[in-house]
């Protein structure tokens, strides 16, 4: 609708002046959720009345973005997408356009009830969930067309964005310098830096100290420092034009703000070197590409950069344990440990930096071929060959596709379901996570794991890695067949009706529309009836027909 595209306009304003006021580093940062509702439904009423279009270079970026995704998801009856179905769309678009984990997105998010909510505070990390509650509220009967999806994801990237602000701004405090400084490169460069530490550190003051070597912490500074220059390059290279040609280059608070952006938009995927040697160390080990190693090779890792040191505990909340073969033992599935959040390097109050799932470029092949909610199985076969990939789907991938078609009335594959992600995983080990039923997994970041087990628990114990190194489980040899017992038909749909599709509606035109339909049957049958009844009732002549020749 473009009443929805056109809410997006003073959505924004509401966003930056419901979070402006608030000190940085605060404790618990809160925010007035009365003061959000009725500032969102004043403009949001105002916005549905006026009907503006928006038009900006991060809107068509969006759009082109999300496009793909959209044509190939599952519709309701106006060609819309349900809440759940939104919430899904939102993910994968972050996700791989970003590497970002957005909060309150999660598949089964609760949702904020801003009238229960009316005059407390609540966390700002809760503003995307209060974003979608509210956007849902407003376009949930109907479900959310393509400008209402790329409004949401608008909206949540200006939380992100502004956050990058206020992070900036107190990179200036820290580093003494003025709001109005002019920069030279090295400063912005200071800046930037403290900008990125800021993040990674989750902006605590009691915790940072610029005077430490961030590579204590974080052994990867030196290259991310690189990063952060290389940015600065960038830009300059870019703007060149439009640079006085006379005197130093310097750079104001602006200039930073764009920078400190494209750091944290880019930072995902320049990272993902990290997660790719994490993944290539334990890829050795899986001789038969199953996507699993065994734990005891898991531990064993000491390539004194990455050490994977999890508990096995932590390893089964985070959905990467594989417990199903009493002979094979526990097995770290690659591809799902390597996109849990204890493997997310950094974490706003709005998203978290993680690991590129490398499955979304699988699906977004896919769905370049398939495009559309459902699929055969020649056309998925066909379409997984096309991929960057080209697997080698075997008797049994084949047989296991075949199962899922049989399940649907119309033999046709749900490209989001439950069981296509698990064929994909079979099929694609290293990239595709399996897909576990709901309820089984519990994310928790790094931080969250810490205060739930302790520091003493953090990490496996010498003794527990020792337990799995001499397990009988560590000296039986790999199997072709690990992981196969996982293999099950339990399918979980996204719903993709909306209320609209369950209640009786009737517009103005389809009621002119059933009205003419109506006279027409009506004439039809008066015809009819004067067709097949005599001029005069009960009266006969026996008199033949005249022609005149």
């Amino acid at each position: 609708m473009r009443t929805q595209q056109a809410a997006i306009t003073l959505f924004f304003g509401v966003l930056a002046l419901t979070v402006s006021g608030r000190e940085f580093l605060e404790a618990k940062r809160r925010v007035s959720s009365a003061s959000v509702k009725s500032e969102l439904d004043g403009v949001l009423a105002e916005v549905l009345g006026q009907g503006h279009g928006v038009g900006d270079a991060r809107l068509r970026k969006i759009r082109t973005g999300l496009d793909p995704l959209f044509r190939s998801l599952p519709k309701n009856g106006l060609g819309h997408v349900s809440a759940p179905v939104m919430r899904y769309a939102v993910r994968r678009y972050f996700s791989q356009n970003h590497g970002w984990f957005i909060k309150g997105f999660e598949p089964h998010a609760e949702k904020v009830d801003l009238t229960q909510s009316s005059g407390k505070d609540i966390l700002v990390g809760k503003l995307p969930s209060m974003v979608r509650s509210t956007m849902e509220e407003r376009f949930g009967h109907e479900g959310f067309s393509f400008d209402g999806v790329v409004a949401m994801i608008a909206s949540v990237e200006r939380l992100a964005f502004d956050e990058v602000v206020r992070s900036v701004e107190f990179g200036f405090k820290l580093n003494s310098f003025e709001r109005t400084a002019a920069l030279r490169t090295e400063e912005l460069t200071q800046v930037l830096s403290t900008f990125v530490v800021l993040e990674m550190f989750q902006g605590s003051v009691d915790d940072l100290n610029l005077q430490l070597d961030p590579s204590v912490r974080y052994p990867h500074w030196d290259a991310t420092l690189v990063f952060i220059k290389d940015t600065i390059g960038s830009d300059i290279f870019e703007r060149q034009a439009s640079a006085s040609p006379f005197g130093d280059r310097t750079y104001g608070f602006e200039d930073a703000v764009r920078m400190a952006e494209r750091i944290s938009s880019e930072f995902g995927a320049w990272s993902h070197h990290e997660c790719q040697e994490m993944k290539e160390l334990l890829v050795e080990h899986d001789v038969h590409g199953t996507g699993r190693v065994r734990l005891s090779d898991f531990y064993s890792q000491k390539d004194g950069v990455w050490q994977f040191t999890e508990p096995s505990q932590q390893l089964r909340e985070a959905g990467a344990l594989d417990e199903s073969s009493d002979f094979l033992g526990p097995q770290v599935m690659i591809s799902n440990y390597l996109n849990s959040m204890s493997n997310c390097i950094t974490s706003s109050p709005y998203y978290s930096i993680c690991c590129l799932n490398e499955c979304d470029t699988v699906f977004q092949q896919l769905e370049a071929h398939i495009s559309g909610p459902t699929a055969t199985v020649s056309e998925v076969i066909q379409a997984a060959e096309g991929t960057y990939q080209s697997p080698n789907i075997s008797d049994v991938d084949m047989a296991r596709l075949e199962d899922i078609a049989r399940l649907h009335d119309d033999g046709k594959i749900s490209v989001h379901g439950r069981l296509f992600a698990q064929w994909l995983h079979f099929v694609f080990p290293h990239e595709c996570p399996y897909p576990h039923a709901t309820g089984v997994v519990k994310p928790m970041n790094q931080a969250e794991w810490l205060s739930l087990v302790g520091v003493e628990n953090e990490n496996a114990s010498e003794e527990e890695i020792a337990q799995h190194l001499e397990s009988d489980f560590a000296h039986r040899p790999p199997s072709t067949d690990a992981g196969a017992a996982m293999w099950n038909l339990e399918e979980s749909l996204l719903e993709i009706s909306t209320p609209y599709d369950l209640a009786p509606h009737w517009s103005m035109w389809s009621l002119l529309r059933l009205a003419a339909q109506l006279g027409m049957l009506v004439c039809c049958v008066v015809l009819l009836i004067r067709m097949a009844t005599p001029i005069f009732p009960g009266k006969t002549s026996n008199k033949p027909i005249e022609y005149d020749v």
